[in-house]
């Protein structure tokens, strides 16, 4: 089965859609059939891939209003699917501002369910949501389809307060709607190493009951750089720090996932990004 894997925060500008399109990436380049899903109407994940030019016929949109009417058949979101990145074994699920129009006729059908039902007939070994930064339809859509939540973060007070809302909301959608959701942990994103506030604040986090997922993820220009190209930085930027440190975090996500324990065993030193033993 695809590992289906939500990268979520109700709290903007923490990294998610470069950690999403990142993270996506890193599991194309370990040799995945890897899917992104553009959930946010705002559609950074789809121009971080595909640039201005924007070349894709289908949308999640296009998706959710077939689900608005009666269809015979069951709905397929494999069939929105763009296959032209620059990177193979890569697919994206584009989104534009057409996806917020559809919001609330969405809602009142209670159509909640239809992204997970178009799930059903997978040939992916990976798949990565990305919502928006909101408590909204499109990211508890996110939710109920994913088996795997990872919380980007920043170290700063307002994302303790995220940290508790996200929590509830993860514990209300496993409730109501996906029992087996679990959380793999939190990211520091945009980390800069040195500070006593940093380190405060991510204590706070595992005090909170959250696994802290390493290495964390330096503040770099080369991610804005990436964003530019419309490249992911893993593919772009292979041996700069912030590439290596996501590669290593993609395979500690992978181990966490397949089961294995706490503490996460330290990769090579080759590899290594980061002192697994304190917060530097």
């Amino acid at each position: 089965m695809a590992k289906r894997r939500v990268i979520y925060n109700q709290k903007g500008g923490v990294g998610k859609t470069t950690l999403a399109v990142n993270l996506a990436a890193c599991a194309a380049l370990r040799g995945h059939r890897t899917l992104l899903i553009d959930s946010d109407p705002q559609g950074n994940a789809t121009n971080y891939i595909l640039g201005t030019k924007r070349s894709y016929s289908k949308t999640i949109a296009d998706y959710y209003e077939s689900c608005l009417h009666i269809n015979l058949f069951r709905q397929s979101l494999f069939e929105y699917v763009t296959t032209k990145t620059t990177l193979p074994g890569l697919h994206l699920v584009a989104c534009n501002r057409d996806l917020e129009e559809l919001r609330t006729k969405l809602e009142n059908k209670h159509k909640i369910m239809k992204l997970r039902d178009g799930l059903k007939t997978n040939t992916y070994d990976h798949i990565y949501f990305d919502p928006p930064p909101a408590n909204d339809f499109f990211s508890l859509a996110c939710l109920i389809a994913a088996d795997e939540i990872i919380v980007p973060i920043d170290c700063d007070a307002f994302s303790l307060r995220a940290a508790t809302e996200i929590k509830n909301t993860i514990e209300e959608v496993k409730e109501d709607h996906n029992p087996h959701l679990k959380t793999l942990g939190l990211v520091v994103n945009q980390y800069q190493k040195g500070t006593k506030h940093a380190a405060h604040i991510i204590g706070e986090l595992q005090g909170l009951g959250f696994h802290i997922l390493e290495p964390y993820i330096p503040t770099s220009v080369k991610i804005r750089e990436s964003h530019s190209e419309a490249t992911p930085v893993v593919q772009g930027h292979k041996d700069h720090t912030v590439s290596k440190a996501l590669f290593t975090l993609f395979d500690h996500i992978e181990h966490i996932s397949a089961g294995g324990p706490w503490p996460i065993p330290a990769i090579p030193a080759n590899n290594s990004t980061h002192n697994y033993n304190s917060f530097e």
